[in-house]
């Protein structure tokens, strides 16, 4: 099109610089695009002696293999400070340039610093953000550190493992000094809620307040039957256990399938595994449900990658994508895994045919894991076996750091990569040395959930206040000190219930039932609709991005199905404690878990 349309119209060997190529752009001659090129600018120069030289194609196998960006992380003290970054291509024949002019920069915290055209960057307040670069197809990003102005953050408490070690090194960094301990009373409320999505009972309350023990107590709430309801409603939400789409006999087998798994601390590697390469009838063989999500390869693909490996495919379907380094033939060649699995009669089967083809060469494309050159190898019809080997390889890169992530947000209420299922190097870690630490240990320890749990509820840092000091008001992405969130529907459901002694009575359920323990969002309840629950017909990343408002206040005010439960719990609360303290105290106990203050 540039050198030979229209009889070569748009380019002049002889004078170069007299190209339509180059004046269009350079606003020499009208141009309906604007200004594109300034004359005699390095990237003008790069095309007049393109054009110079005979306009020669090049290398077709030629392309940029990577990008470095200089310095890997930037360090600023001060409003108003800056810092040039330098962006260096390394091509496929093992040459390298800088290419920081043809850079596109973006910072994605504008609040922190900003970035100009050239890669400059410049601090407006202290915090931590990151710049995206892109150029010649490939993204990577760097981190900038702003620290606060204090001299120093001060003492920090004695870390506890590895975890704070890793969160206090960066805040140190910062300048940033952590909250106060979290008082017993506070640890004991949100350990509760955080490893069996129920409130201590009131006699649970007093004897943990008059002999705290938070290890034993850690572990007595890892091995509860709580714990397993209440992590297999976790999971069951990342699965997307849904019995109007699966059927309820299926989803009611694959819920009890998982929440074996849970219970008996089936290592999470074991469990992706199970799912990835099941075959069978849906209610003898319950994890092969999990290829009943899509039945498109491609969809199938992309829940695969955002459930198992916290990667967004879906941009690289119609195009590279924009923000990650997936081209749309990695897209297409993860997802061939898929394209032999078929839904036949109640069971899930291998088809003796199925192929994915690249819309864009149209040329059909052998499997192949995301980031691997080699193709999968089949084992027979099937390749998922080859995926799950890949998948669950110590050394792989994705598995692990999505699990721990998803982890550390149910219980720190936020993730060190927000969204949990967004990882990507144009989205960095909050504290990238931790979430390498996590995963390393996760994998080190044979992918053991509950010892990756306990590790996370013992260190300093799930156990820190939520009260700021002052310097670490605005933190919201460094856990100087504990986040607050809304309870989910479920656990606010089981909380009422249980603070007033009223159970809630769902349909075809044994009296007692408590709402973690549902099979799915289709059990009829208004009060957990209005609160929020999961409807697991799409990803529930966050599980408190449903319900609230206007609704969930007129119900809690109003509603005939809670105000019910007040007054026998009252008169029942009056009955057992006669008197006035004694009564306040259970109230208390039984709602906020802490004895009364003056």
């Amino acid at each position: 099109t540039i050198t030979r349309e229209n009889a070569a119209r748009r380019i002049d060997l002889t004078k170069p610089e007299r190209s339509l190529i180059l004046r269009k752009p350079a606003r020499e001659l009208d141009h309906e695009g604007g200004q594109k090129l300034r004359a005699n600018s390095q990237a003008w120069n790069t095309v007049r002696d393109w054009i110079a030289a005979g306009t020669p194609l090049g290398d077709r196998g030629l392309r940029v293999s990577e990008i470095q960006v200089t310095p890997a992380e930037v360090l600023l003290s001060g409003a108003g400070k800056s810092a040039q970054l330098r962006i260096t291509a390394r091509f496929s024949d093992g040459h390298e340039r800088d290419v920081t002019a043809m850079a596109v920069f973006t910072s994605l915290d504008d609040s922190v610093v900003t970035v100009n055209k050239s890669g400059r960057v410049k601090v407006h307040r202290p915090g931590l953000a990151a710049i995206m670069i892109r150029v010649m197809g490939q993204v990577t990003a760097t981190r900038v550190l702003v620290p606060h102005a204090a001299a120093s953050a001060g003492e920090y408490p004695k870390p506890r493992n590895f975890i704070d070690e890793k969160i206090f090194a960066q805040l140190r960094r910062l300048r940033i000094p952590v909250s106060a301990g979290a008082s017993d009373h506070v640890f004991l409320r949100r350990v509760y809620l955080s490893l069996s999505g129920r409130l201590p009972t009131a006699d649970e309350a007093r004897a943990f307040l008059k002999k705290p023990d938070r290890d034993q107590l850690i572990d007595r709430l890892i091995g509860s039957e709580a714990f397993v309801n209440y992590w297999t409603l976790k999971f069951a939400d990342l699965l997307l256990i849904d019995s109007k789409k699966l059927g309820l006999e299926p989803a009611r087998a694959y819920r009890d399938w998982l929440r074996a798994q849970i219970a008996r601390n089936t290592p999470m590697d074991q469990v992706a595994r199970a799912l990835l390469t099941a075959k069978g009838n849906f209610t003898a063989n319950a994890p092969a449900n999990f290829h009943r999500q899509k039945s498109d390869p491609r969809d199938m693909g992309e829940f695969v990658s955002q459930t198992l490996l916290g990667v967004r495919m879906a941009c690289a379907r119609c195009h590279n994508h924009p923000v990650d380094r997936w081209t749309q033939a990695d897209y297409y060649r993860f997802a061939a895994h898929f394209a032999r699995t078929r839904v036949r009669e109640g069971e899930v089967v291998l088809a003796q045919r199925g192929e994915v083809r690249n819309p864009r060469t149209e040329q059909v494309v052998m499997p192949s894991p995301l980031g691997e050159a080699a193709n999968s190898r089949a084992a027979g019809l099937d390749y998922l076996p080859a995926l799950a080997d890949w998948l669950t390889r110590p050394d792989n890169p994705f598995f692990a750091r999505a699990l721990v992530n998803r982890v550390w947000r149910e219980l720190m209420r936020r993730g060190l990569v927000e969204p949990v299922d967004d990882l990507r190097a144009t989205n960095p870690p909050a504290n990238p040395a931790l979430l390498e630490a996590l995963a390393a240990s996760f994998v080190r320890n044979k992918f053991d959930l509950r010892r990756l749990i306990r590790d996370i509820v013992r260190s300093r840092t799930y156990q820190l206040s939520p009260r700021p000091n002052g310097i670490n008001r605005d933190d919201n992405r460094l856990f100087s000190r504990a986040y607050l969130e809304k309870l989910p529907a479920p656990v606010f459901a089981d909380a009422i219930c249980q603070a007033t002694g009223q159970p809630d009575i769902y349909a075809g359920q044994p009296r007692g039932t408590r709402a973690v323990q549902l099979l799915d969002a289709r059990v009829p309840s208004y009060t957990l609709d209005v609160f929020g629950r999961c409807p697991r017909t799409d990803s529930c990343v966050d599980s408190t991005q449903f319900g609230g408002g206007l609704s969930q206040t007129l119900h809690l005010l109003n509603s005939r199905a809670l105000n019910a439960k007040l007054r026998p719990a009252i008169n029942r609360l009056l009955k057992v404690h006669p008197a006035p303290r004694a009564a306040l105290e259970g109230l208390y106990l039984r709602t906020l878990s802490r004895f009364q203050t003056d």
